[in-house]
């Protein structure tokens, strides 16, 4: 399933995006937690800037989680982007999109190159953040 053409415009604009990856079982999500989030093309990717992060770890490993973005969640599924020209292309949209933002910066930018995730929703309704997602 592609992400509807508001939510990523929404996506683009915005600041206001959190993913959780699955836990070991494949069904247990942890806590939604913040991240940076680009959209390139029509598709919405996140990068980590620790690479000893399990969430990140997760992500891959699981391929699946949730992720809230406007007040609208998702189940989706998680690629980890090994493409380099893909990768320069995510890394322009982050320099566009967070370069003013104090925690950025050209050496996180290049230490996290390998640690990019493309989402895709994988639930074809949206939910409210109080409903039950499977």
């Amino acid at each position: 399933m592609a992400w509807p053409d508001d939510q990523l415009r929404r996506v683009d604009k915005n600041e206001d995006f959190k993913v959780v990856p699955f836990r070991e079982d494949g069904a247990t999500p942890g806590s939604l937690i913040w991240v940076w989030a680009v959209v390139v093309d029509d598709g919405v990717f996140v990068r980590t800037a620790n690479p000893l992060s399990r969430r990140f770890a997760a992500a891959p490993a699981q391929q699946r989680g949730i992720v809230e973005s406007d007040g609208a969640r998702h189940t989706a599924r998680f690629e980890h982007v090994t493409n380099t020209v893909l990768r320069g292309r995510v890394d322009a949209a982050f320099t566009w999109k967070y370069e003013a933002d104090p925690d950025f910066s050209p050496d996180m930018l290049h230490r996290s190159q390998d640690h990019i995730v493309r989402i895709t929703p994988i639930c074809a309704k949206e939910t409210g953040p109080d409903d039950e997602i499977r």
